[in-house]
């Protein structure tokens, strides 16, 4: 794992490497004003990296790269998509989103068998990302890095989320310059998944 302040894993297991590749998604309630952006979450796609990783002798090499490649290139989706294939990083096993309750999902619905592995976090460490972090496509600067438990409904022996090496993602100070009352801002993140050993 990445060095981080984070609280550990303890007792628990990686179970997935992923990278997450999406938007964090804010509100202005007055666009145009000195106010601070609201947020109503984020959503990704969610890659396997763990896979290609495990076996890969220039893992620890790439590991601190990957979510900086996807972001930039993520607007050319041909050439993200050529990328992820050569790379071995292909696979999508699921998606991150918010629920209506405003709880943070990770849903791997393309692991098989049923139940699929899936975490319903609720954050219980943060850190401020790395001065050398990505700071987006827009000069906007990297979303912190997050550990994430277990908030109830959590399945198939997955219970901890790890949100780290972001690229990009944070809002502006304030809506001055938001013309709408919702936006985006394109990031992209590696997510750490552990949970239980018997599972």
């Amino acid at each position: 794992m990445p060095n981080n302040t984070l609280p550990g894993p303890t007792g628990l297991v990686l179970k997935y490497i992923l990278l997450g590749l999406g938007t964090q998604n804010y509100t202005c309630a007055t666009p145009g004003s000195s106010a601070a952006p609201g947020t109503t979450g984020a959503k990704a796609t969610l890659y396997d990296l763990g896979t290609k990783l495990s076996t890969d002798p220039f893992a620890k090499w790439k590991i601190n790269t990957i979510p900086t490649l996807a972001l930039s290139l993520s607007s050319y989706s041909p050439v993200l998509s050529s990328w992820l294939a050569v790379s071995g990083y292909s696979t999508i096993l699921g998606k991150h989103f918010f629920t209506s309750a405003m709880v943070p999902t990770f849903s791997l619905d393309n692991v098989p068998p049923p139940p699929f592995p899936q975490v319903n976090g609720k954050k219980n460490g943060t850190m401020t990302a790395p001065i050398y972090s990505c700071p987006g496509t827009t000069n906007e600067g990297a979303v912190p890095w997050l550990k994430l438990i277990d908030a109830g409904g959590s399945q198939s022996g997955v219970n901890t989320v790890y949100r780290l090496v972001t690229a990009g993602g944070s809002a502006p100070a304030t809506c001055e310059n938001i013309q709408t009352t919702i936006f985006e801002v394109p990031y992209a993140a590696e997510y750490w998944i552990y949970g239980i050993l018997t599972a």
